[in-house]
């Protein structure tokens, strides 16, 4: 994992990351919304608050929307980052809460979207269908974060995995809280709840980790450790960063709240 200097800097770069963020809403302007390319459905906002969030999906059917940084962020060779935001998914449809969204990390580029429904607005095949037809995004890796079980395909309503390369293949899934039956709108431990949720991921070169809290911002233990290769996956040290989503016959709003991303420098020798 990152050294206390990494940490240190990391925390400069975040609040930095977050500035340029909350800014975005308040001066609509072509150079200030530049440091975030919007794909298929999704905006920014202005909340209620007068704080910037991004709206992936709105709560309407056969939605699928990205938003991924415009300019590759540039790592050093293990890949090794940190991120941390918090999501929150609203307003299920009648038919249930659906799909679910996807953190990714990807070297197609700035507009890469996928499919809507199950495909997260990432993958572009699924057993059961994706629409409009899309390609995956790829080469790519991402963590899901999926409110709807596709019989066949996913683990259940409520599980978080990852993915690579625009394929709907849930590597390592797992469960949050261990509560399933989530629909149409979920108790305590269901990502579609409309709660807060705060996540946490890192990659140290070797793992990938992941950790997520319902209404909370006290971070448990990791609920996927996973050895993973990303750099040979994306095929080189840079990539685009950001967010998926999609909904099918049900549907949700997919919000993030905020977003803080911290890559170890391209120069550094810290592992």
């Amino acid at each position: 994992m990152f050294s206390a200097k990494t940490q240190s800097q990391s925390i400069l770069q975040a609040l930095a990351a977050m500035l340029l963020f909350a800014n975005m809403a308040a001066a609509q302007t072509a150079t200030d919304r530049a440091a975030l390319t919007f794909n298929g459905s999704a905006k920014l906002l202005t909340g209620p608050k007068g704080v910037s969030v991004l709206w992936l999906t709105p709560a309407q059917i056969g939605q699928a929307g990205s938003v991924f940084t415009t300019d590759r962020v540039v790592s050093n060779p293990t890949y090794a980052f940190a991120t941390f935001f918090q999501f929150e998914m609203t307003d299920p449809g009648p038919g249930g809460a659906s799909d679910g969204m996807t953190f990714v990390l990807q070297a197609e580029s700035a507009s890469a979207l996928g499919g809507s429904g199950g495909c997260l607005g990432y993958a572009g095949t699924l057993s059961s269908g994706c629409a409009p037809p899309s390609g995956g995004i790829m080469p790519s890796v991402a963590v899901e974060f999926d409110t709807w079980h596709n019989v066949g395909v996913d683990y259940n309503d409520n599980h978080v995995g990852i993915l690579t390369d625009g394929q709907f293949i849930e590597i390592d899934p797992q469960t949050p809280y261990g509560v399933t039956n989530c629909q149409p709108t979920g108790a305590f431990g269901c990502m579609s709840n409309g709660d807060v949720w705060s996540v946490w991921i890192e990659y140290d070169g070797a793992s990938l980790n992941v950790a997520l809290a319902d209404n909370s911002t006290t971070r448990p233990a990791n609920i996927i450790s996973y050895p993973i290769d990303i750099p040979t996956l994306l095929g080189n040290n840079s990539a685009f960063v950001g967010f998926t989503a999609g909904t099918g016959a049900g549907y949700e709003n997919h919000y993030i709240l905020d977003w803080q991303f911290v890559a170890a420098p391209a120069d550094s020798k810290e592992q």
